[in-house]
This record gives C-alpha cells, structure tokens and sequence, in this order.
C-alpha cells in the first residue's frame, strides 16, 4: 500500500485534481472545487520538484484545500453576488415610459397597443381613438396602464 503512495507523480495529482473537478460539475455544490484546484497546484509544485515525497505532496494539498475554502468563503460573505433582477414573470414592467400607438380604441377604460412582438390589453382614464400615441405607466400583470402622450 505504501508503494502506491511512494510512486505518486505528478501525473497522479493531475488525475486526482480532474477527478475531483468533474465530480464537483456532477454535485450541485463547491464541495469538490477547491481540493481540486488545490491537487492540480500540487501536481504543478510536483512537476517542478520531483523529489517532493508523498507525505510533503499530501500536507501541501491538505493545507492548499482548507486555505482556499476559508479564504473563498470570507471573500463571498465580503462580496456576495448581486440578485439579479432579470424581470422574470413581469415583463409588462419593460415597457413602462415608452410611448406605443393604440390599435384599438381606448373606450371604458380598456384599449389594446402592440408592443415589441405582443398585443397587450390596457387600461386608462381617457377614451382615445385607435392611432392615439400613449404612454405606458405602469403594468399589472397582463394589463398596461397608459396615459396619453
């Protein structure tokens, strides 16, 4: 058993580093990132002393994996990720200030405009003729309200 360890190369590192990368695509976490990076880093530091023995090889990995873990996590919770705001399920809201031609007429409060590749149902005040420039104002799920331009 120590004969496996003792014959470590760099190559080996390499192996155990890609290893663990592929299995880190597989698990939906960042458990596997970083002892992978890390055996790949000790698989180059192997490359370039190839008297680095199996326990030397092995302590740089353990100490490389637990440096890299505490210091990604202190430098997440120092920037965390911004939330995206990506307008999913409220796509009203992107027309909100623009201005669009009413192609039905605004009569009782509800008319319809064609905006980007849709046809939406509006609501105003007003009661305006078809060919009417409007402004939307804001959006309430499947409904714009507008207001003449």
């Amino acid at each position: 058993m120590t004969e496996l360890f003792t014959d470590m190369t760099f190559w080996h590192w390499f192996i155990l580093g890609g290893f663990l990368l592929i299995v880190e695509m597989l698990v939906p976490s960042t458990l596997f990132l970083w002892p992978g990076i890390s055996a790949l880093a000790v698989g180059i530091v192997k490359l370039a002393v190839a008297t680095l023995t199996w326990p030397v090889a092995v302590a740089i990995w353990a100490i490389l994996s637990v440096v890299t873990v505490v210091g990604w996590t202190k430098y997440r919770k120092a920037n965390p990720a911004p939330l995206a705001d990506n307008g999913l399920n409220q796509r009203g809201q992107q027309f909100v200030g623009q201005i669009y031609t009413l192609t039905k007429p605004l009569e009782n409060g509800k008319g319809e405009i064609k905006a980007g590749d849709t046809v939406w149902a509006v609501s105003g005040s007003d009661t305006l003729p078809v060919g009417t420039n409007v402004r939307v104002t804001g959006a309430d799920g499947p409904r714009l309200s507008v207001e003449k331009a």
